[in-house]
């Protein structure tokens, strides 16, 4: 039995720098693969909020193309003030403001 605990000593010796550098190896390996879950803990939902504030932030900025402002700009005239002339002019769109400013006006000092 004495000669098995030299043989392996012997052995052990021999094969101690490979059995360090593996033992680097896995533990390197080891930290970086709990780094990594630790970030995807932290980085996934941070990531998540960090879009929604900046896709939140688009939509209130967010800009319209000139010909769907015309179709909405005339749908809102149509719907508060009952006008649907496509051909309208300066004077007419002054007109249309100043009737529907005093209209709203005098019902607000009537409530008064």
């Amino acid at each position: 039995m004495s000669q098995e605990k030299v043989d392996r000593y012997k052995k052990e010796k021999k094969n101690r720098s490979r059995t360090l550098k593996l033992k680097k190896v896995k533990k390197a390996l080891v930290v970086f693969v709990l780094s990594l879950g630790v970030g995807a803990l932290i980085g996934i939902p941070l990531g998540k909020y960090m879009y929604k504030l900046q896709k939140e932030e688009a939509e209130r900025n967010k800009t319209v193309a000139a010909s769907q402002y015309d179709t909405w700009f005339e749908s809102y005239w149509s719907e508060k003030i009952g006008y649907t002339n496509n051909s309208t002019t300066d004077a007419d769109l002054q007109k249309m403001l100043d009737q529907y400013s005093t209209s709203t006006d005098a019902s607000a000092s009537d409530a008064e």
